[in-house]
C-alpha cells in the first residue's frame, strides 16, 4: 500500500501512469518483501521460540514446526533479494533510467536484510526501529513515486514525513506482544529497553504528529492534480485514536497491550488503503473517456 501511494501521488501530480513501469516495479517491491519476510524468519528463530505468536508478531511459526526447512527458507531469502536486485538492473536498462536507482534498490535490500541477519543484525543493536522506519516508512513509497515519475522532488519529501511516522508507530507496535521473548533472546528493541509504557507514549505521539501535520498539508496551497487534500486528514482519525487509547491505558501487560497495539496497526493498515483508494477515485474522475 505504501508502494502504491508513491505511484498514486507521482501521478497526482501530474506524471503519467506508465503501466510497464508499474509493473516492472512491483516486481522489485514483491522481491524484497518476500524476501524480507523468509530471511526474518531463519534469522529470528531463536527469539521466536521464546515468544508467543500474536496477530501481528512472533513470525510465521513455519519454521519452529517444520526445521528442516530452515536451510530453504535461507536460499529463497536470498534468491529472492537476488530477483529484486536483477530486476532492478534490467528496469534501469530498458527504461533509461539513473544509476543511482540501481544503488537505491540494493540499499534498500541490504537494509532490511540485516535487519535481522548477521553480522550487523541491526535489530539486535537497538537500530531496528530506524531501520523499519527508512525501509518502509521512506524507501518503499519512494520507489513507487521514483519508477513513474523518473525523480524525486519536493512534493514526494512533503508527503514522506507522516508514513515515516506511521511506519515508527507500527514497528513499535510489533515490538510489545514480543517484549518478553526478546528480551531474553537479547533483541534489545526499543520496547525491551523503555518498557511498554514508553511503546504506547511513543505510538501515540507518532499519531498525533502525523494526523497534524496530514491537517496542515490539507489545507495548504500545494497543487495535486484533480485530488482534494482535505479528506486525507479525516483518513488519520482512526489511527489518532487507537493511539490515544492506547495512551491512556499505557499497560505494561502483554495481553492488554497485544490487544490495543493490534488495534493500531489494523487502523493504520486500513487508513493506508483507504487513501490510495481515495486517490485511485479522485483520478479515474479526471481521466479522458476511453474511445
Amino acid at each position: 500500500m505504501l508502494f502504491l501511494f508513491g505511484v498514486l501521488l507521482a501521478v497526482s501530480s501530474g506524471a503519467r501512469f506508465a503501466f510497464d513501469r508499474f509493473g516492472w516495479g512491483s516486481a522489485i517491491i514483491l522481491a524484497a518483501v518476500l524476501s524480507v519476510n523468509y530471511g526474518n524468519d531463519y534469522f529470528d528463530i531463536e527469539v521466536d521460540r521464546l515468544n508467543e505468536a500474536s496477530p501481528i508478531s512472533g513470525g510465521s511459526g513455519v519454521l519452529l514446526k517444520n526445521p528442516e526447512l530452515m536451510t530453504l527458507s535461507k536460499l529463497i531469502a536470498i534468491g529472492l533479494m537476488a530477483i529484486s536486485v536483477a530486476l532492478a538492473v534490467i528496469f534501469t536498462l530498458v527504461f533509461r533510467f539513473p544509476g543511482s536507482f540501481i544503488a537505491f534498490v540494493v540499499s534498500g535490500n541490504c537494509l532490511v536484510w540485516f535487519y535481522s541477519a548477521p553480522p550487523l543484525k541491526l535489530s539486535y543493536r537497538g537500530l531496528g526501529e530506524i531501520t523499519t522506519t527508512l525501509g518502509a516508512g521512506l524507501m518503499v513509497p519512494c520507489l513507487g513515486y521514483f519508477i513513474i515519475r523518473g525523480s524525486l522532488d519536493s512534493l514526494f519529501w512533503v508527503f514522506s514525513f507522516p508514513f515515516v511516522l506511521y511506519a515508527l508507530s507500527i514497528i513499535v507496535s510489533v515490538e510489545m506482544p514480543d517484549m518478553e521473548g526478546d528480551s531474553k533472546g537479547r533483541k534489545y528493541t526499543l520496547v525491551v529497553r523503555k518498557g511498554r509504557r514508553f511503546g504506547f507514549v511513543l505510538i501515540a505521539l507518532a499519531n498525533l504528529l502525523a494526523t497534524l501535520y496530514l491537517s496542515v498539508v490539507s489545507k495548504s496551497n500545494l497543487t495535486l492534480v484533480s485530488v482534494d487534500l482535505r479528506p486525507i486528514a479525516i483518513f488519520s482519525l482512526p489511527p489518532l485514536a487507537t493511539g490515544i487509547l492506547g495512551l491512556i491505558e499505557r499497560t505494561e501487560d502483554r495481553k492488554p497491550a497485544t490487544r490495543l497495539v493490534t488495534f493500531n496497526v489494523y487502523a493504520i493498515s486500513s487508513m493506508l488503503l483507504i487513501v490510495d483508494c481515495y486517490f485511485i477515485l479522485s483520478l479515474l474522475r479526471y481521466m479522458p473517456p476511453m474511445m
